[in-house]
C-alpha cells in the first residue's frame, strides 16, 4: 500500500468517527486538510450521503488548506427552520457562517531586521510544538509580513507564544481580511508545445526534462495531478488542472490552444 493510500485510509477512519459523532447529535470538525485530502473527504462524504451537512472552509474563498465541519441533522433542521422555505444556497451560506466563526486570521509582522519567507514562518510555528494540520494557509504579503489562518484556540496560543520567526522578532495579532486580500502567490506564465496531452509530455515541457526523464519522474510518484499522485505516464490531461512536480514546483495547466503547423498542441 502506498503512502498516499495509507494517509487516505487514516483520513477515512477520521471521517467515519466524525460522521458517527454527528449521528449522535454533536457537531464535528476535522483539522486543516490539504487540497488532496479535501477532495478525498468530499468523495467519501458523498458516498456516505453526508455531503449536505458538511462545509469546508479555510478562512477565505481560495484557501488551499481547509477545516471540515459536520453538523448533525437537528442543527441543520434548526438552521433551515430559521428561514422561510430556506433554499439549499441559503442553508450552505449559514453553514459557512458557522465555520467562519471558528477560523480566524492572524497578522504576523516582523521588525524588518531580515526578510522572512514561507519556510521561516512555518518552521517557527511548528517549532512551538504544533502539527502542520493545526494551522491553515500562510499567505506571505511582503518581506516581513504574513497572514496566517488558524482556529480560535490555536490563534490565541500563537499570539501568546510566537515572538520570533527565524532570527527576527515578530508580533502576532488578530486581523480581518476583505475582498482585496490575496494569498501572495505569484505566477509566471509558461508557453510551450507538446506532442500530445499525455502527462509525460506536459511534465517534460514544464520542467525542461527529456521525455524519458519525465516518464521516470512520473513513475517514481513525484508528480501530482489535482493533488493526487499520478503514476501513469500516458494519463490524458484535461485543463484546467493543477500539476505538482516534486523539486520543480506547482503548475496550473490552463488550456491547450489549438495545433501548430506540425500538429503539436500549444
Amino acid at each position: 500500500m502506498s503512502g498516499i493510500s495509507r494517509e487516505h485510509t487514516l483520513l477515512e477512519a477520521r471521517l467515519a468517527d466524525a460522521i458517527a459523532k454527528c449521528e449522535r447529535g454533536t457537531p464535528a470538525c476535522l483539522a486543516f486538510l490539504t487540497p488532496g485530502e479535501c477532495r478525498f473527504a468530499e468523495k467519501i462524504l458523498r458516498q456516505r450521503g453526508c455531503f449536505a451537512s458538511a462545509w469546508l472552509w479555510g478562512g477565505y474563498a481560495d484557501a488551499e488548506r481547509k477545516c471540515l465541519f459536520l453538523l448533525p441533522d437537528y442543527l441543520l433542521l434548526c438552521l433551515s427552520e430559521s428561514l422561510d422555505q430556506a433554499s439549499s444556497e441559503e442553508l450552505l451560506e449559514l453553514l459557512g457562517e458557522v465555520a467562519e466563526k471558528e477560523i480566524c486570521a492572524l497578522r504576523i509582522r516582523g521588525s524588518g531586521f531580515r526578510m522572512l519567507n514561507h519556510r521561516d514562518y512555518l518552521g517557527s510555528i511548528l517549532g512551538l510544538g504544533l502539527e502542520r494540520d493545526a494551522i491553515g494557509d500562510i499567505a506571505v504579503q511582503n518581506e516581513n509580513e504574513a497572514i496566517l489562518f488558524a482556529s480560535q484556540t490555536i490563534a490565541r496560543f500563537l499570539i501568546e507564544n510566537l515572538t520570533k520567526v527565524a532570527t527576527d522578532s515578530v508580533r502576532c495579532e488578530f486581523c480581518s481580511i476583505d475582498e482585496s486580500f490575496t494569498d501572495g502567490k505569484k505566477y509566471q506564465p509558461i508557453y510551450d508545445t507538446v506532442a500530445s496531452p499525455r502527462l509525460d509530455c506536459v511534465v517534460a515541457a514544464l520542467t525542461n526534462l527529456s521525455r524519458e526523464q519525465a516518464q521516470n519522474t512520473v513513475r517514481a510518484g513525484l508528480v501530482e495531478v489535482d493533488y493526487e499522485t499520478a503514476e501513469q505516464t500516458d494519463l490524458i490531461l484535461t485543463p484546467p488542472q493543477t500539476l505538482s512536480v516534486r523539486g520543480y514546483g506547482r503548475f496550473i495547466l490552463r488550456s491547450f490552444d489549438g495545433e501548430t503547423r506540425k500538429g503539436r498542441l500549444r
